[in-house]
C-alpha cells in the first residue's frame, strides 16, 4: 500500500464510514459504491478491501467476499484478519450451496455444485471437494474449467495419473491445456514430456509468459543456464509477479547498460529464499555501480546490512530513494554475465552477528553431542506447499539418533503441536528474526530441512545441510542426485516415489549417524 498523505487518508476514511453506515442500514448496493469510489483512489487500501468483503458477505455474495479477502492476502499474505474472514466466508458459501442443493432442483445444479467444490478445495477438504464436483462433471463432462478443478483436487490427493487424464478429455484453449498437462508431468518427474508440452503451448501462443517461465525452470534444472535465464525474464509479464515490482520511474537495468557512476537499486521480488540465494550477487553488482541501494524484506535487513556494508538498505518499497537504474535480484545472473551457478560467488556470503552467536552459545549450554537444526514445514500463511512439507511425526526415525535436535521453525504448524510437545529430543526457542536464526545456526553442526528459506540461509552461511526434496524437486536444485550447484556443503535427499518421505527420512537418519564416525 502506498504511503498516504493526511488529506487522501481522510477522504478514504470518510468513504469507508459512509459505506459502513449504509451497510448497517441494509443498503448494500450504495455501500459498495462508496467502497468502489475509495478503491478507485487507492486500490491497495486494506481497510476498504476488507470492508468490501464484509458488505458482500452481508449481501449473501460469499464468492465475491472470498475474492475480496484473497485480494487482501495477495497484497499481504500474513494479514491474519483477512485469512480468518476468508475461511469463514468459504464455510458460509458451502452452507449456502448445501441449502440450494437441498431445495427444488434447478438448472443451476451444476453451477452450485462447482461453487461448493471450489470452496471445499480452498478449505483443504479435498475428498469432499471431489465428491461435491461429481454432479457438475456429470452434467458437463468436457467443461475445461471443471476438468481443471478436478485435476487440481486430484493432484492434492496425490492422484497424478488421474489428474493427467483430465486433460486428455478436455477441449478449449489448447495452449492452456498443454501448459496444464506440462505442470502435471513436471510434478510426476517426467521432465522431458513436460518440456514438450510447454513448447507445444508456446507454438500455439508464443507470448504465453507462464509457459515460458515454466520452460525456463526446466532449462535451468537441466543446466542450460544461458537460455534458461533469458527465458526466465518472461516472468515480468505475469500479473502476480508484476504486482511485486517496485514502482520506479527509472529504467530497469538491461544487459549491456553501463553502471559506472550511477546509483543502482536492487530489489527482492519474490520469496525470502530467493532473496537469500541471490544476495550472493550483490557485491558484484555494487562493484560495477557508483552507489548501490538494496530494497529487501525488513526481516532480512540486519543480516544483509552486516554482510554487505558497501550498500545502502531500505525495507519500504513505497518510498524509494533517487536512483538511475533498478533490477530484481533474480535477474543478476543474466545481467552480470554469470549464468552458471559455478560462476557465482561461493558461500559463505552472509555473516551472523558475533554477539548473537555468543548469546545462543550461552543459552544452549554445554555441548554434549552433535547439535542439529531441523525444519520440516514452510511458512504457515498464504499458500501452504503441502507436497514440500512433512508432518513432524514422519521424522521420528531422526529423533532416535544420538544427537540434540533444535527446531528452526518460525512457526510450528497447528497439526504438529501435540507431536512437538511430546517429543523430548526437540528443543524449541522463539526466533525473533532471520538474524536470530543465523546466529543460532552458528552453534549447530548440521541443518536438516525441507525446501524453504531455512535451506538457503544455512547454505549462504556455508553450513552442512541435508535437504529433503520431493520427487519433482525444483529448478534450482538441478538434476544431480545428491549435490547442489549453489551450496557446496549441501547434500540432497530426494524422493524416489512421489509422496513417499519414509525412505528419505531413513536415508537422512543413516547419514547423520555417520557424522560422528
Amino acid at each position: 500500500m502506498n504511503i498516504l498523505d493526511e488529506a487522501r487518508l481522510g477522504q478514504l476514511m470518510s468513504l469507508m464510514c459512509e459505506a459502513i453506515a449504509l451497510g448497517g442500514a441494509g443498503r448494500h448496493g450504495p455501500a459498495l459504491e462508496k467502497v468502489a469510489a475509495g478503491l478507485a483512489l487507492e486500490p491497495e487500501f486494506f481497510p476498504l478491501l476488507m470492508q468490501r468483503g464484509r458488505l458482500q458477505e452481508q449481501a449473501g455474495d460469499f464468492q465475491a467476499a472470498v475474492a475480496s479477502y484473497e485480494e487482501c492476502l495477495a497484497l499481504s499474505p500474513t494479514l491474519a484478519d483477512a485469512a480468518t474472514a476468508r475461511t469463514q466466508a468459504l464455510y458460509a458459501l458451502v452452507e449456502k450451496c448445501d441449502r440450494a442443493l437441498a431445495g427444488p432442483l434447478t438448472a443451476a445444479v451444476s453451477e452450485i455444485s462447482a461453487a461448493k467444490a471450489h470452496a471445499l478445495f480452498k478449505l483443504g477438504l479435498h475428498e469432499h471437494a471431489l465428491e461435491a464436483l461429481a454432479p457438475a462433471m456429470a452434467a458437463m463432462p468436457d467443461d475445461f474449467s471443471l476438468l481443471n478443478l478436478r485435476a487440481d483436487i486430484l493432484l492434492r490427493l496425490n492422484r497424478h495419473e488421474e489428474a493427467l487424464a483430465c486433460y486428455g478429455q478436455a477441449s478449449g484453449d489448447m495452449a492452456l491445456l498443454q501448459f496444464n498437462r506440462g505442470n502435471v508431468l513436471r510434478q510426476m518427474g517426467r521432465f522431458g514430456e513436460a518440456q514438450t508440452c510447454y513448447e507445444q503451448a508456446l507454438s500455439l501462443h508464443p507470448a504465453f509468459a507462464e509457459a515460458r517461465v515454466a520452460r525456463s525452470h526446466l532449462l535451468l534444472m537441466a543446466g542450460h543456464y544461458e537460455e534458461g535465464w533469458r527465458e526466465h525474464e518472461a516472468r515480468r509479464a505475469i500479473a502476480q509477479i508484476r504486482r511485486a515490482d517496485v514502482h520506479s520511474a527509472s529504467p530497469q537495468w538491461q544487459p549491456g547498460m553501463a553502471l559506472a557512476g550511477k546509483t543502482l537499486l536492487l530489489w527482492a521480488e519474490q520469496g525470502l529464499g530467493d532473496s537469500l540465494q541471490f544476495a550472493r550477487y550483490i557485491p558484484d553488482a555494487a562493484g560495477r555501480a557508483g552507489r548501490t541501494i538494496v530494497c529487501a524484506p525488513p526481516g532480512l535487513l540486519p543480516l544483509l546490512q552486516r554482510s554487505f556494508p558497501m550498500c545502502g538498505f531500505i525495507g519500504n518499497d513505497k518510498a524509494l530513494p533517487p536512483h538511475d537504474l533498478h533490477a530484481p535480484l533474480l535477474s543478476l545472473p543474466l545481467l552480470l554475465g554469470r549464468p552458471d551457478p559455478g560462476q557465482s560467488p561461493r558461500p559463505p556470503y552472509l555473516v551472523p552477528a558475533p554477539a548473537r552467536v555468543a548469546d545462543w552459545a550461552a543459552r544452549l549450554g554445554e555441548r554434549r553431542r552433535a547439535r542439529i537444526g531441523i525444519t520440516w514445514a514452510g511458512r504457515q500463511y498464504g499458500a501452504i506447499n503441502h507436497t514440500r512439507d512433512l508432518a513432524l511425526a514422519q521424522l521420528k526415525p531422526l529423533f532416535d539418533v544420538d544427537a540434540d535436535f533444535i527446531s528452526l521453525q518460525q512457526a510450528v504448524p497447528p497439526a504438529d503441536r501435540p507431536c512437538a510437545d511430546a517429543q523430548p529430543n526437540l528443543q524449541r526457542f522463539a526466533l525473533n528474526d532471520w538474524d536470530d536464526t543465523a546466529a543460532l545456526m552458528g552453534n549447530l553442526d548440521l541443518v536438516i530441512c525441507i525446501d524453504s528459506a531455512v535451506a538457503h540461509l544455512a547454505g549462504a552461511l556455508d553450513m552442512p545441510v541435508a535437504l529433503m526434496l520431493r520427487l519433482e524437486g525444483e529448478w534450482r536444485w538441478g538434476q544431480q542426485p545428491e549435490r547442489s550447484a549453489w551450496y557446496p556443503r549441501m547434500r540432497l535427499f530426494r524422493q524416489r516415489q512421489r509422496g513417499n518421505w519414509e525412505s528419505v527420512v531413513e536415508e537422512v537418519a543413516a547419514f547423520i549417524r555417520t557424522l560422528g564416525k
